[in-house]
């Protein structure tokens, strides 16, 4: 899907949750949640990311930050993406939501 996977299932030792995936796009450093689902309904996947799992991203996306040198951390564009992942019979279907929602 076009990303540069540094990082899965990443995890703190200091915090609850990890983050599913980790990785580049360009220039920007994305953190990535993965929703699976076995059937497409009247709501999407990328929904069942609400505001507790963002705020968990944010504080995890943070603190992988502190792992680069201070002075690049400033420069690092962040993302947080969504992927929807729809196990269907004819095949699996994705849907990639880029920049799904900002920092808090």
């Amino acid at each position: 899907m076009g990303y540069i996977v540094v990082a899965r299932r990443w995890k703190s030792t200091k915090l609850r949750g990890d983050v599913d995936l980790i990785g580049w796009e360009g220039d920007s450093l994305c953190f990535i949640e993965v929703k699976t689902r076995t059937e497409r309904n009247a709501v999407p996947a990328m929904f069942a990311v609400d505001a507790d799992k963002q705020q968990m991203l944010h504080k995890m996306a943070r603190a992988y930050l502190r792992s680069f040198p201070e002075k690049h951390r400033r420069e690092i564009s962040v993302r947080f993406d969504v992927v929807s992942v729809y196990l269907q019979p004819s095949g699996t279907e994705f849907e990639v939501l880029k920049g799904a929602f900002g920092w808090a």
